[in-house]
Order: structure tokens, then sequence, then C-alpha cells
């Protein structure tokens, strides 16, 4: 199993948004980076605050793509050597089948780019 470390530094993650490729699959959508590193990947799942506006709303919303993010894509290699911002663009808290279906259509996206 691959392991994926959290993007924590404020940095990091505006180097990732200034400078990384993204891709959009309603209501999620995903900015990388190439790592130097290639046997770690790094994640951050954000929500704005415009968006949702209540933060219990939006920490839900995290932990709800944490989850999805863990239990579909934990195990692909795909990510292997990249830094991973995945953005939360919905109005509303979505099920967990509507993310899941977002997640999808991102991964697609990725993989095709890939090759």
């Amino acid at each position: 199993m691959q392991q994926f470390e959290r993007l924590k530094s404020k940095k990091e993650i505006s180097f990732v948004f200034d400078n990384g490729s993204g891709f959009s699959s309603f209501p999620i959508k995903l900015f990388f980076v190439k790592n130097s590193a290639q046997e770690k990947s790094s994640v951050a799942f954000t929500v704005g605050k415009k968006n949702l506006i209540r933060a219990v709303d939006r920490n839900k919303t995290k932990r709800l793509m944490r989850e999805v993010f863990r239990l579909s894509f934990s195990e692909e290699k795909v990510f292997l050597g990249h830094s991973l911002v995945f953005v939360y663009l919905g109005k509303e808290i979505a099920s967990f089948d509507f993310v899941k279906k977002g997640f999808l259509g991102v991964f697609k996206k990725f993989i095709a780019n890939k090759k």
C-alpha cells in the first residue's frame, strides 16, 4: 500500500496552486504537481469558506473527501511522486456517492493525462 503524507505547509500548498496543473469534475477539482521524491506523495483537502460558510460543514466535507480518497484511491500507484490538492467546489454538503463520482471523474482525467 502506498503511503500518503498530509500536505500541511501553506508554502507548499501555494506552490501546487501556482505551478500545478488541474482537472475538474464537479464537485471536485484536483491540482497536482510532480514531486522531486519519487517514493512519496502528499495530499491536501480543502473547502472554500465562501462555498460553505459554517466551519462544521467545511470540516464534515473534508472528512468525507478524505474517506472517499482512502477507500477508493489509496491503493493506486498512479499518484506516486505527486503533490495533490483536492478542492471541493459545491455550495452545500454532498452525499458520499456524489463526492465519489467527482473523484472518479478527476481520477480518469488524471490517468488519461499521464499516458
